[in-house]
């Protein structure tokens, strides 16, 4: 049973790295304004790294699936990794636009002139 401790290993290893991406680019996006703008830049890459597929009774990183159907079986099987990841961007995008509705604006201060 050697081949389920390496695809452990190599899922430990995926998501370590996945991490300190994400770390680098939160550190690379902070200065960027305005700050909407800024998390959706983030959710982008977010969803790249983490979104799953499962390509056939294994678990893969969807982006990782979808480039291996793209190379090796063609436009109509990559759907099986384009799917999960468009639908987990959507579900992003519709918790950001949530976020950003009920999210308290800062109150302009008033100048005596």
């Amino acid at each position: 049973m050697a081949y389920f401790e390496y695809y452990q290993a190599a899922w430990v290893i995926y998501l370590v790295c996945a991490v300190l991406l994400m770390w680098t680019w939160f550190k690379l996006t902070d200065p960027m304004e305005p700050g909407d703008l800024k998390q959706y830049v983030r959710l982008i890459p977010a969803v790249l790294l983490f979104t799953p597929a499962v390509n056939g009774e294994s678990l893969a990183p969807a982006v990782i699936v979808t480039l291996g159907e793209l190379l090796t079986q063609g436009v109509k099987a990559a759907m099986m990794g384009i799917v999960p990841l468009l639908g987990a961007l959507m579900l992003g995008a519709i918790i950001l636009a949530i976020y950003a509705l009920f999210k308290p604006r800062p109150r302009l201060k008033k100048t005596d002139h």
